[in-house]
């Protein structure tokens, strides 16, 4: 016969191995990833629906989603919706909340899909003549938490059901607009829900900034010289979904540009071009197999760079601040300068006869005595002052309303980023940095950071004209509406 006391000991080392096991499974539930308990989290990027297209749902969960349902809730009964993955290359997913993960990923044991959108199309029974109703929004996600069911998230939302489309109406603009120069635009644009106003000029976006009443829009545009049409419109979207187009009957007037073609000398090449390179730094002169990679990479990828670094410090569109009056007056920033190149001449370079490159002159070069003072002729905002490749030292100062204006190749200068200049500022001295021969100013005027023709914004005449008197007229107009 067994002792009863051994049997005892059994069961008490039993029970105290199955508690053990008990806390170090618990242990491992909490601590492991696979039993997580954060629920997954459901985002719509807007309630209001025009009843067309696909309806966006965007899910999310740290361990992965298993499954999800979408259903419309009526008159308290559920009818289950066809809900289907979206791509992540569908436009109405891509503009996603800034914490919420990547839209897809694989699906593999290792990384299961953690985010992605749902879209739904039109109920089938959905009453006509609806103004909103109720849509149920369930995901579950690949949690073995809740006895391996996993974590799941139920939320519903009330739908507004909104076709009706922004209302837009011109109120004043430029007469005419020449390939290369600037034109103004106000126009008034309402919705209730209003999510987004641009202008397209066919090729390049500008964004429009409030004007004098709420409810109106200000914007100055280009057509840029690079550009051979130009089909300016206003397009405006409500949260909806909901988008109106308006265009703009500008008078266009094409211009004709210098061309020129510039022979490449060794003593060019092995001078100026080679030192550019190695100021830069960014490359060895052993890494070109020739004279003509050189040069390429100046003029093309050094330019490109250059282009880019000006338009990042100058692409700015004031969307909060309320314009009433712009005082911009006509820039002369050199005294007595005189025009050494003009803006958009188009240059082809050669070398022992053969074309080998090009490139196209976005500003104007003027020139004086060595070291000469350059002026700012009206207010503004430093945001670059730095060496910028091609542009060598340079300035680019921001002067509202989406126009800045650019100075290049300068020997020093007297301000710093940030600072506010008044006009008549001295800002810098002239000089021969970047991919300059000789001392001059390179000055160009841009708007949302792309070049325009200078020439325009060096004439009263034309700002009066084209700029003073549009808001002047548009502010009588308004105050009579």
């Amino acid at each position: 016969m067994q002792n009863p006391h051994t049997k005892s000991g059994f069961i008490k080392i039993a029970g105290l191995v199955a508690l053990v096991v008990v806390i170090l499974l618990g242990m491992f539930m909490l601590s492991s990833d696979s039993f997580e308990k954060e629920s997954p989290t459901i985002h719509l990027k807007s309630t209001s629906w025009n009843l067309k297209g696909t309806f966006p749902i965007e899910v999310s969960d740290n361990a992965g989603i298993k499954s999800y349902q979408v259903s419309l809730i009526e008159n308290g009964q559920k009818i289950p919706l066809d809900a289907q993955k979206l791509t992540e290359q569908n436009e109405i997913c891509a503009a996603k909340s800034a914490n919420i993960a990547p839209l897809t990923q694989n699906i593999t044991a290792q990384s299961p899909i953690k985010s992605f959108c749902i879209g739904i199309q039109k109920p089938q029974n959905l009453k006509s003549n609806i103004q909103s109703f109720l849509l149920e929004v369930s995901v579950t996600d690949t949690s073995k938490w809740n006895f391996f069911g996993g974590n799941t998230t139920t939320e519903q939302f009330h739908i507004q059901v909104d076709t009706k489309k922004p209302q837009i109406a011109i109120i004043a603009n430029s007469y005419k607009i020449t390939q290369g120069g600037s034109a103004l635009i106000i126009f008034k644009a309402e919705d209730e829900n209003l999510k987004s106003i641009k202008i397209n000029n066919g090729n390049l976006d500008f964004t429009p900034q409030p004007f004098y009443k709420e409810g109106f829009y200000i914007s100055l545009l280009a057509w840029s010289k690079l550009h051979e049409d130009f089909n300016a419109k206003i397009i405006a979207e409500d949260s909806a979904g909901n988008v109106s187009v308006a265009p703009i009957n500008y008078f266009k007037q094409k211009k004709q540009y210098r061309d020129s073609t510039i022979p490449l000398t060794e003593n060019f090449i092995d001078g100026k071009i080679s030192s550019l390179v190695q100021e830069i730094g960014e490359k060895n002169l052993e890494d070109f197999a020739d004279k003509i990679e050189i040069f390429r990479y100046i003029n093309e990828e050094v330019r490109e760079n250059t282009f880019q670094r000006v338009l990042n410090a100058s692409s700015f569109a004031d969307t909060e601040s309320l314009v009433e009056n712009f005082p911009i007056q006509a820039f002369a920033p050199l005294k007595n300068g005189a025009v050494m190149a003009s803006f958009g001449d188009h240059r082809t370079f050669t070398y022992q006869g053969e074309n080998v490159s090009e490139s196209n002159h976005m500003g104007l070069d003027l020139a004086s005595i060595k070291q000469a003072p350059v002026i700012l002729n009206n207010a503004g905002i430093v945001t670059l002052n730095e060496f910028v490749g091609i542009d060598g030292n340079a300035l680019v100062i921001y002067h509202g309303l989406g126009l800045s204006t650019l100075y290049a190749h300068l020997t020093s200068t007297n301000v710093q980023v940030g600072d506010s200049l008044e006009k008549g500022t001295i800002i810098a001295n002239t000089g021969s940095t970047g991919l300059a021969l000789g001392d001059h100013l390179h000055f160009s005027v841009l708007v949302q950071g792309y070049e325009v023709w200078n020439a325009e914004w060096m004439d009263s005449a034309w700002i009066k004209t084209n700029i003073t008197n549009v808001i002047s007229q548009a502010k009588d107009i308004i105050n009579k509406l």
